[in-house]
């Protein structure tokens, strides 16, 4: 196998906001604490739980900086990347590698649904301007486009290429895709509702929006592996209402609940509505994490 970025729990984090939209690093030097104190293995940031597409170059190249300067190289840092547009893909991961970041979480080009053979030649191009580790990121239902396991294939035999995040949750797919990395690079589980699967896989680990609330429960599921369905379980219904609207509208109101972060959000994302607000408090006082 390549070398990887990293095994276990990788909380993909939310990019907090003040009233005023401008990023608010106080908090986001809250978040940080609270994962290390919880053990996990690696962050991400400016992902779609981190609010990417809604940062500029120069606040992007600013908030990875400050999170590289303040967290310690015992915990991994990946960033997002990726676009449509090739040019802007390769800055965007230059940007990031010039900070020190430990790799870059690169999604599928979206909305211009190119072919596989384009993905395959997306990725190639890729890797001939950075040096970086790669984990690709397959997301479909965001993207308009999935990797098939045989393009995946052909994606492995790029040096820079060392994982897969996977957030395609068709059962097939998945034990297709599995046969065929075959331990080739780390498998990364893109689903929280579908972690207890990917650990009976032999899965990596997890880039996980539930760990920004359990991180040390998503830890210990890693830790305990065949013996995690009790947690597995435990989450069932709040993975599920973690994604009643979009990512990360459900994960920042809760988060705001436990007042680590202000409750917002930039355009086009909106606060959560009424109705989900009531099911997702009432999970939270079943779970005893607030009263």
């Amino acid at each position: 196998m390549k070398n990887k970025i990293f095994e276990g729990t990788c909380t993909a984090m939310v990019t907090p906001f003040k009233k005023n939209k401008e990023i608010d690093y106080k908090s986001a030097e809250k978040l940080i604490k609270n994962q290390l104190e919880n053990n996990v293995n690696a962050i991400l940031i400016l992902g779609s739980t981190g609010e990417g597409f809604s940062l500029s170059p120069q606040e992007k190249q600013k908030y990875i900086s400050f999170v590289r300067s303040i967290l310690p190289n015992s915990c991994k840092l990946l960033v997002g990347a990726g676009s449509n547009n090739y040019e802007e893909t390769i800055n965007q991961i230059n940007d990031a590698e010039r900070n020190g970041v430990d790799g870059c979480l690169v999604q599928t080009p979206y909305f211009c649904k190119c072919s596989q053979n384009g993905i395959i030649n997306h990725f190639r191009e890729i890797c001939k301007k950075t040096s970086l580790p790669i984990i690709v990121y397959n997301i479909p239902s965001r993207a308009g486009n999935n990797i098939k396991p045989q393009t995946m294939l052909e994606l492995l035999k790029f040096d820079n290429i060392v994982g897969l995040k996977e957030a395609n949750s068709e059962l097939n797919h998945i034990l297709q895709m599995t046969n065929a990395i075959d331990g080739k690079i780390a498998f990364y589980c893109g689903n929280d509702n579908l972690y207890q699967l990917f650990l009976s896989l032999g899965c990596s680990g997890t880039i996980s929006v539930t760990s920004n609330v359990f991180p040390s429960e998503i830890a210990e599921m890693w830790n305990i592996k065949e013996n995690s369905l009790s947690i597995h379980n435990k989450l069932f219904n709040f993975n599920n209402l973690m994604f009643c609207e979009p990512n990360p509208i459900p994960v920042k109101f809760i988060l705001s609940k436990l007042n680590l972060i202000e409750n917002e959000l930039r355009n086009p994302l909106t606060r959560l509505e009424k109705k989900h607000e009531k099911e997702i408090i009432n999970e939270l006082k079943n779970l005893k994490i607030i009263e």
